[in-house]
């Protein structure tokens, strides 16, 4: 069944063409990943799918009734809420259900012949079961934890959370609300490696379409069956996840590339032939061979992909071959009189080393990058490193750019042996092109000012990198360019980040931060995700143990009193869970015998009677919403 429809759709700002000509169909079962450079127009396209932006030309149709889930890359939360409440509003349709299924049941009590109250409350309560109505709030505490809240932080304000949680709390918003279209533009920026894996499985058994914007190649690869690739104003699908489209592109390249060279050797035989035989006697065969040219279009060489066309110069490296560059003792990080991040930290780097620093958001990732750069002490322990050493870091804050000046005269003040034309080719490859170069630099966006902190970083004759979420605001062509330079760089490399595909192509060892200390993975982030996922599945099965035995009495206590035995032994994991099931399964049977009798016409003719049932039906409704919360929490 088709949700949405774009057909010959056209956008553009003032005489900038975005895109035009675009047809695109979304059926219920899509699951589409949008790519394209920065600058490209993928969130222009996101918002006229979800219609907030009006083509100018063409029509966007959709389906009556349509539910459309989205949440942008900049959230909008209501101040006063906690993080828990902000997740709840997905539920607003769900409360006001609920609280319409209270009314009905009193009206009905009232007029028990009214047949129109309880088919609608009929109508009601089916809608409100199938969407899961009673298991909603356990939803809600699963979303979050899974993308990195503790239940701790459940009763935060939204507004003391920080850019990145706000835009987690948005995220989970999109993820519960009861939507058959959900659209995501850059979903994995602020999540770790445990969140991101905890949204691609939850997408993976989610009904119903998406819809994703993202630089993200793994989780493009991960979850996506589709493809729209934006590109100089055309709009492309492809039938696959990222690495089909890569292979389809490539195949496509090697196709132009042929019918082009095919092309340019015809054409230079014509040529010679019309040189060398014009003002002959065969004049007039060269100037027919001249008029069928200039009727023929000329193919425009294809572009040979984002390795040769986004090439970057990075500053070279000394010759540093064995020696430890960098050495951490017994490092700790502790912030006033809050928990310590982390402690008793210690690691070797040496020269060449290819480092990725993982770990769970709030671990203190990015603060021990600042403790290796010099740039923050730690609370205990000492840093070491080699006083030859060259460093270049590269942090999420942009506090290192001048106050004044354009984006070119700052870049160009650095590289003061280069042409202008040098420096506007290499800032172009981190998206400043044209007119951009000319920006002030206090106007940039957060992002905007990223790129020219990188573009600036890689150009200075540095020995070790140290990077912070470098690839975070870059187009994948330029995540691409990054990493192919990165990869011939002869010096060391130590990163945060939670791109996956980055730390694959240029990490080859990964340091876990945890709260105890570092844990080393020789094998790089094939190992550490192994790792990682074996002990995930521990700790949930020890989790899962902890509210089994948390909520073992106020389990019981929702049995029926022939459980007391099993009650006041603490109900044991096998036993109580058969227990449970057994009872939502007794109650829930109950309950459409209940519903049937109030369907009854006898029923009705008996205000008592129906008052009785009605009666019997809420308080069957009240017990069952607490077991599934107990079933769902012994998940």
């Amino acid at each position: 069944m088709t949700l949405l429809t774009l057909h010959q759709v056209e956008r553009a700002y003032g005489d900038a063409l975005v895109f035009g000509d675009v047809s695109l169909r979304i059926a219920e079962d899509d699951r589409i990943g949008i790519v394209g450079d920065n600058g490209a127009g993928k969130t222009t396209l996101v918002k006229v799918l979800i219609g907030e932006d009006p083509p100018d030309r063409g029509e966007r149709s959709v389906r009556r009734d349509l539910e459309i889930a989205w949440t942008a890359q900049i959230p909008q939360l209501t101040a006063g809420m906690t993080v828990l409440e902000a997740a709840q509003r997905s539920f607003a349709r769900f409360e006001a259900m609920e609280s319409e299924l209270r009314e009905l049941e009193t009206a009905m009590a009232a007029e028990p012949e009214n047949a129109s109250l309880a088919a609608r409350y009929e109508r009601v309560h089916t809608a409100f079961e199938a969407g899961n109505g009673y298991r909603r709030h356990a939803f809600a505490e699963r979303a979050l934890q899974g993308l990195g809240f503790a239940r701790d932080r459940f009763g935060d304000d939204v507004e003391v959370l920080s850019g990145g949680e706000k835009a987690r709390v948005a995220l989970a918003q999109a993820m519960l609300l009861p939507a058959e279209l959900l659209i995501l533009d850059e979903p994995t920026n602020h999540l770790d490696l445990e969140g991101i894996a905890f949204l691609e499985d939850w997408l993976e058994q989610r009904k119903g379409a998406f819809v994703l914007v993202s630089h993200d190649r793994r989780f493009l690869d991960r979850v996506c069956r589709s493809i729209v690739e934006i590109d100089s104003g055309q709009v492309t699908r492809y039938r696959g996840n990222y690495s089909a489209w890569q292979e389809q592109k490539a195949r496509e390249l090697e196709t132009a590339l042929r019918e082009y060279e095919k092309q340019s050797e015809w054409y230079a035989k014509e040529m010679a032939y019309i040189r060398k035989h014009m003002g002959s006697r065969w004049t007039a065969q060269a100037k027919g061979r001249l008029k069928r040219l200039q009727r023929v279009e000329r193919l425009a060489r294809p572009r040979t992909g984002p390795g040769a066309r986004m090439a970057l110069r990075l500053g070279s490296a000394k010759g540093l071959s064995g020696q430890t560059v960098i050495e951490g003792k017994s490092l700790s990080l502790r912030y006033g009189d809050a928990e310590p991040l982390f402690e008793d930290v210690g690691f070797r780097v040496f020269h060449g080393d290819r480092i990725g620093i993982l770990g769970r958001n709030g671990t203190g990732k990015s603060s021990l990058l600042e403790i290796i750069a010099g740039q923050q002490p730690a609370t205990k322990g000492t840093i070491e490193r080699s006083k030859t050493l060259r460093v270049g870091y590269f942090r999420q804050e942009m506090d290192d750019l001048p106050t004044s000046g354009t984006v070119l005269s700052t870049f160009m003040s650095l590289v003061p042996n280069w042409t202008e034309g040098e420096c506007r080719d290499h800032l172009a490859r981190f998206v400043f092109r044209g007119d951009d170069v000319d920006k002030d630099v206090r106007v940039l966006s957060g992002g905007e000012k990223r790129r020219l902190c990188l573009a600036r970083l890689v150009v200075q004759p540095v020995d070790c990198y140290l990077l912070d979420e470098p690839t975070n605001h870059l187009d994948i062509a330029t995540r691409e360019a990054l990493e192919e330079a990165l990869d011939d760089f002869e010096g060391t490399i130590v990163s945060v980040s939670h791109d996956r595909w980055f730390l694959n192509r240029v990490i080859q060892r990964v340091f876990e931060l945890t709260k105890a200390g570092i844990i080393v993975h020789e094998g790089g982030i094939e190992d550490y995700e192994t790792s990682a996922t074996a002990r995930r599945r521990v700790e949930e099965a020890e989790k899962r143990e902890q509210r089994q035995e948390r909520r073992a009495e106020s389990a019981a206590e929702a049995l029926p009193s022939t459980a007391s035995t099993a009650s006041s032994n603490k109900i044991r994991n096998p036993y109580a869970f058969e227990k449970l099931e057994a009872r939502i399964m007794e109650l829930e049977t109950e309950r459409e015998e209940l519903q049937a009798a109030l369907h009854d016409e006898n029923a009705w003719k008996d205000p008592e009677r129906m008052k009785e049932l009605q009666g019997k039906v809420q308080s069957i409704d009240g017990e069952l919403q607490g077991l599934y919360e107990t079933w769902e929490n012994w998940q």
